[in-house]
């Protein structure tokens, strides 16, 4: 029979599910490789994980609620693998995969009831991700600029970070794909932070002297 305590099951599923979107949309405008989907789907899937393994066994004589439940804080590492790869000599992933691990606690604490614990620790995700991606906490104050590369397929992306450290700048975020322009060469889109009182100028006069630097320009 449908009554009260479904309704209250299906908020929580919904809320969990919305939650993991919230956390998604972050890393899908970071062009990160798990977004909205994959975070809102873990979250209502650790949701309804929890409520089966408190309530779905209630009719056995003997049950441990926390059994199904304990399984999937392990059991969500296999994406996180799936996430996390090396490329170029540079690991990436390891931030998205942890905000995918953190969102199935997210999902287990709502599906628990505990409302006010899973929607602060989506808060606390999300504003993790966006104040110290963006550098507002550390390094104060800094200005970003983000600049499209093309360089030969042959330099690996090590080379590129030690440039831009050389000149003062950091890399915080890079991706590499096939240039349309240039099948010789890679089109490297990339955001460097640097202090504010350096000019996005300057380090497109600096990258310029950089010989496996065939192109390089700002993007909007």
């Amino acid at each position: 029979m449908f009554n009260l305590t479904h309704v209250e099951w299906i908020f929580r599923i919904v809320l969990s599910g919305f939650l993991g979107a919230i956390i998604g949309y972050e890393r899908h405008s970071k062009s990160k490789e798990a977004g909205v989907r994959t975070h809102a789907i873990v979250a209502l899937g650790s949701c309804l994980m929890m409520i089966l393994s408190k309530y779905g066994f209630a009719d056995a004589e003997h049950f441990d609620a926390a059994r199904v439940a304990a399984q999937v804080v392990s059991g969500i590492g296999f994406l996180g693998a799936g996430i996390i790869f090396v490329r170029h000599d540079t690991v990436q992933g390891l931030t998205t995969a942890a905000g995918i691990w953190t969102t199935s606690g997210i999902g287990l604490a709502i599906g628990a009831g505990l409302y006010v614990i899973g929607v602060t620790g989506a808060v606390l995700v999300v504003l993790i991700q966006v104040l110290f991606q963006s550098h507002l906490l550390v390094n104060a104050p800094r200005t970003t600029v983000r600049l499209l590369l093309r360089l030969n397929k042959n330099v690996p992306i090590k080379n590129i970070t030690r440039e831009f450290h050389n000149y003062g700048y950091t890399i915080t975020e890079n991706r590499v794909s096939p240039d349309p322009k240039d099948p010789e060469s890679w089109a490297l889109h990339v955001e460097a932070t640097t202090l504010k009182n350096v000019e996005p100028a300057k380090l497109l006069n600096d990258l310029e002297h950089v010989s496996f630097i065939r192109e390089i320009e700002i993007e909007e």
